[in-house]
């Protein structure tokens, strides 16, 4: 069973308008965004129950599409 993310509480990305940053779970080849979450923890949770092939970066998602940008730095 797939963790929620509730993406749509997550804080906006001030620099990509209709984005929101967090946790992305992702495999990165192929390439696949699976979601984005409010806490590292819930990511590395949904990663690791998906296998060793996936995943979890800080990042930015556009919401209502797979797009990701990962590699950010996340807030202290």
């Amino acid at each position: 069973m797939s963790i929620r993310s509730l993406a749509k509480n997550l804080p906006a990305d001030p620099d990509n308008f209709g984005s929101v940053l967090g946790w992305g779970v992702i495999q990165k080849s192929p390439w696949r965004f699976i979601d984005i979450y409010a806490s590292k923890d819930a990511a590395e949770a949904e990663s690791s129950a998906r296998g060793p092939r996936y995943s979890v970066e800080y990042g930015s998602h556009r919401l209502g599409t797979g797009d990701f940008i990962g590699g950010l730095i996340p807030p202290k």
